[in-house]
C-alpha cells in the first residue's frame, strides 16, 4: 500500500469517526466525551480499524447484572453524574447518594438496551450506513487511483516499446 492509498483509507475512517460522534450526540449519549476521544483509526496492510472506548459495547448492547459489590461501580456513576448534562436536579444536589442508587440498580439488574434513555444502534446503524453510502465512494476514489497508475504503466510500456523499435 502506498501513501496515496493510505491517505484515502484514513480520510474515510475519519468520516466514519464523525458519523459515530454525530449519532452518539443525536441519541443524547454524550456524558464525559470519552467515547469521542477514544475513537482512533488504524490502517494496516490487510484491514481498516476503528478503536473505541471499552464502554462502547455496553452503549450498544447493555450489560447484565454485576459486580456483586455495587460499591465498586459507585465511583464510575459519580463521575458520570458530574459530567452528564440534563439529569434531574436531585442528581446534582445529592450526587453521592444517587451514584450509589444507580450502582446498586446496575449491579442487581444490569442495563437493558434499548431503553428510554438509549435506543441502541449507536454503532450498528452507523456501520450499516457507512457500508451502504460511504464505502462505494471510497472504492470509486481508490479505483481512480488504480486506473491512473494502470494508465501510467501502459503509457510507459508503449513508450519503451516504441523507442526500442
Amino acid at each position: 500500500m502506498d501513501q496515496e492509498q493510505e491517505a484515502i483509507y484514513f480520510k474515510y475512517l475519519d468520516i466514519l469517526r464523525g458519523m459515530f460522534i454525530d449519532k452518539y450526540d443525536e441519541l443524547g449519549l454524550r456524558a464525559s466525551g470519552d467515547f469521542e476521544e477514544s475513537l482512533e483509526a488504524e490502517v494496516t496492510k490487510s484491514s481498516l480499524i476503528m478503536y473505541g472506548a471499552p464502554h462502547s459495547y455496553y452503549m450498544e448492547h447493555g450489560r447484565g447484572p454485576g459486580p456483586a459489590d455495587y460499591r465498586k461501580l459507585a465511583p464510575f456513576m459519580l463521575q458520570w453524574i458530574e459530567v452528564k448534562e440534563g439529569l434531574p436536579a436531585i442528581f446534582y444536589e445529592e450526587p453521592k447518594r444517587m451514584s450509589f442508587a444507580i450502582a446498586h440498580k446496575v449491579a442487581t439488574q444490569g442495563i437493558k438496551v434499548p431503553n428510554e434513555h438509549n435506543q441502541g444502534e449507536v454503532l450498528n446503524s452507523v456501520i450499516d450506513d457507512f457500508i451502504k453510502t460511504v464505502i462505494p465512494k471510497m472504492l470509486d476514489e481508490l479505483g481512480d487511483v488504480f486506473l491512473s497508475r494502470l494508465r501510467a504503466d501502459i503509457v510507459g510500456i508503449l513508450k519503451n516499446e516504441l523507442t526500442a523499435a
